[in-house]
């Protein structure tokens, strides 16, 4: 969460960058999927997870308008929305196949 936050002010200076610093989010956001949820974890990770993500799509517009540090804002929203939606993802379909073989 600290890399989406950093790389959320580095892409509001070097917007150049902003197309492998996202791609880089979203590979690590897949590993996270993967490897550090359990499927203790599951459950709560994608109701908490969800919330977050309704939360930062409807106030991203919202803090992006803030004079002065909007647009600084908006971008550290996307970057955290794209590190956390591809963990998302993956959870839910490694919960869903479990579900299914159960």
């Amino acid at each position: 969460m600290v890399i989406a936050l950093v790389l959320g002010l580095v892409s509001g200076l070097v917007t150049q960058w902003v197309p492998a610093l996202t791609s880089l989010l979203i590979l690590a956001g897949v590993v996270v999927g993967f490897f550090n949820i359990t499927p203790a974890e599951t459950k709560d990770y994608v109701l908490f997870v969800t919330a977050v993500v309704i939360v930062i799509s409807l106030g991203g517009n919202t803090l992006g308008q803030v004079q002065y540090v909007g647009d600084y804002l908006s971008r550290i929203l996307t970057s955290i929305l794209a590190f956390i939606l591809p963990s998302v993802i993956i959870v839910a379909i490694k919960a869903i196949i479990n579900l299914a073989r159960n």
